[in-house]
């Protein structure tokens, strides 16, 4: 080693620890704003669908669940569009309601919709023993479940939109 050259290596060792620093939060920020899209874009597609079948309110119950705020909500005709915030991210859905209300499984578009996501969220089709009026008296806006998936629901069912209201049964939150 010549003289003078002694402790070189650290200024370059500092260097790089600095650029890999740089570089990780780099990657979270846009790990972070990627999560904040796809978070966005399930909030709107919720709501939209929700609003659809059900309004606004419906629309801005499904949005909150799903971690959202509704910037802005239009109903032209049987189409519904919405603006969804989450977090620093915003995403535009729209729906198209039917006529008729109920689907063939007897679920209400809102609940079909909510059902959807909380099946998403789970990684697998959640089963249904039936589906029956919310406390509300709305027909097809609740379902009961087997009492072994009742306690996995009450965990994860508020980010798909759904409250429960009795130990084995489920409804759209309002």
């Amino acid at each position: 080693m010549r003289k003078g050259e002694r402790g070189s290596a650290v200024p370059l060792l500092v260097l790089v620890v600095l650029a890999a620093g740089g570089a990780i939060v780099l990657l979270g920020r846009i790990g972070g704003a990627a999560v904040d899209r796809a978070s966005a874009r399930t909030a709107a597609d919720a709501a939209a669908l929700a609003g659809a079948a059900e309004g606004r309110a419906a629309a801005s119950s499904v949005a909150t669940a799903n971690g959202g705020r509704i910037e802005s909500y239009r109903e032209v005709g049987s189409e519904t569009e919405v603006r969804v915030d989450v977090a620093k991210a915003t995403a535009v859905a729209r729906a198209h309601r039917d006529a008729g209300g109920q689907g063939p499984d007897g679920m209400a578009p809102a609940l079909r919709a909510a059902w959807s996501r909380l099946g998403q969220l789970l990684g697998q089709a959640v089963p249904v023993y039936s589906v029956v009026p919310s406390s509300s008296g709305q027909a097809g806006a609740a379902v009961i479940v087997p009492p072994e998936w009742a306690t996995r629901l009450a965990a994860v069912g508020r980010q798909a939109g759904l409250c429960q209201v009795a130990p084995v049964q489920f409804e759209v939150c309002r």
